[in-house]
C-alpha cells in the first residue's frame, strides 16, 4: 500500500513540474519573442558573430535593460560502475548591452544587429590548454567520462516578471 502511496506522490509532483513549466513558457510566450538570425553558425576561435534579432513585445513591458550574449557551457558526463552522472557549468559568458531600460508599448517590433568576438587564447593559453586536454583524455578514458562545450548567442529582453528570450546554438571549432 505505500509503494502505490509513493508512486501517486511521485507522479503528482512530476506532473505540476511539468505543467509548471508549461506555464512559464506560454507566460513568457505572450509576452513577447525573440528571433535570432545568424547567416552563419560556425565559427573559430578570434572570429566575429554578426548577425540580428528581432523583438516582439505582445504586451506592455517595463524592461531594465536588452542585450546580446555569447554563452559557452562545459557539459561533462561520466560513467562508473554502470551509472552515468552529468554535469554542466557556464565557462564563458561575453554581454553587450543593446538598449539600457524602458517601457515597450504592446505591438512594438524593432530588429538589432549586433557583432561579439569569440574568444581567442594566446600561444600560452593554447599550449596550457593542449596539455590540459591531453590530461583530461587520459581522465577521460580512465573514468569513461566525455567532456564538451557547447555554445549559444542569447539575446534576453531582462523585464519586470518573466524575461524575453531568444536564442540559436552555435559551433565554435577548437
Amino acid at each position: 500500500m505505500e509503494d502505490s502511496n509513493t508512486l501517486i506522490i511521485i507522479i503528482s509532483v512530476a506532473a505540476a513540474a511539468v505543467i509548471g513549466i508549461g506555464i512559464f513558457f506560454l507566460l513568457r510566450f505572450l509576452r513577447g519573442t525573440i528571433k535570432v538570425q545568424l547567416p552563419v553558425t560556425a565559427f573559430s576561435p578570434g572570429d566575429e558573430v554578426k548577425g540580428s534579432f528581432e523583438l516582439h513585445v505582445k504586451k506592455p513591458i517595463q524592461s531594465k535593460r536588452l542585450l546580446v550574449s555569447l554563452i559557452g557551457t562545459q557539459h561533462t558526463r561520466t560513467t562508473r560502475d554502470g551509472k552515468t552522472e552529468s554535469h554542466t557549468r557556464e565557462v564563458f559568458r561575453k554581454e553587450e548591452v543593446i538598449e539600457q531600460g524602458r517601457d515597450y508599448r504592446s505591438g512594438f517590433r524593432q530588429t538589432y544587429n549586433f557583432t561579439l568576438a569569440i574568444p581567442k587564447g594566446s600561444d600560452k593559453e593554447q599550449i596550457l590548454q593542449g596539455v590540459a586536454n591531453t590530461l583530461l583524455t587520459v581522465a577521460n578514458i580512465a573514468s569513461r567520462s566525455r567532456t564538451d562545450i557547447r555554445w549559444k548567442l542569447e539575446a534576453r529582453l531582462q523585464a519586470k516578471g518573466i524575461d524575453v528570450v531568444g536564442s540559436r546554438k552555435v559551433r565554435v571549432n577548437d
